[in-house]
């Protein structure tokens, strides 16, 4: 069932595009392909705002020294321990995000009243269409060795948000490997 305007996901969909290639790019440009190996979009449930985030061998490799061992796993994923996001970066990199995908969000949360639920699922579906729009248009060699997925801050629902997304983003293999990812 769809309860958002045909306009407002289109707009979305290129907005979260146009937001994964620009920050996508800067983390490539920056990092080893070898070192990156997570890349995130993160919403709250009420669809207020959309970051991303990405993580680095080299920056889990240190973080976890400071962690006890049952929590390797668990930072290892972790967005907000991630070593680069939004806020973290030129204003440029940040602008598809913080402005013209903010700008959609707040027009949307006029419109969350009304069928709370079924908006709320469209606004997820269009994030991970449009991610996945993005993913396409780059070069598979330079983001081989990355999981991409989506995530929900601060809710008991993100690790089921974030399987059901890695698995639309990724190949099998990847999807398997990120399911796994706490044993």
């Amino acid at each position: 069932m769809k309860a958002l305007d045909d306009k407002i996901t289109r707009n979305l969909i290129h907005q979260v595009k146009k937001g994964a290639l620009i920050s996508l790019d800067f983390v490539l440009s920056r990092y080893e392909n070898n070192n990156l190996f997570a890349y995130v979009l993160y919403i709250d449930d009420y669809c207020q705002y959309l970051g991303w985030a990405a993580n680095t061998i080299s920056h889990y490799e240190k973080l976890k020294k400071s962690l006890p061992s049952e929590e390797h796993s668990f930072v290892k994923w972790y967005y907000p321990e991630f070593e680069i996001g939004t806020g973290e970066v030129p204003d440029e990199i940040d602008k598809p995000f913080n402005h013209d995908t903010q700008e959609i969000l707040n027009e949307i949360q006029e419109l969350l009243d009304d069928n709370f639920e079924i908006i709320q699922a469209n606004v997820y579906d269009s994030i991970i269409e449009g991610f996945k729009l993005a993913l396409n248009e780059i070069d598979e060699d330079k983001i081989k060795n990355i999981i991409f997925y989506v995530s929900l801050a601060d809710s008991d629902n993100a690790e089921l948000m974030e399987n059901y997304s890695a698995e639309k983003l990724n190949s099998l293999e990847k999807f398997r490997l990120f399911k796994n990812r706490y044993s």
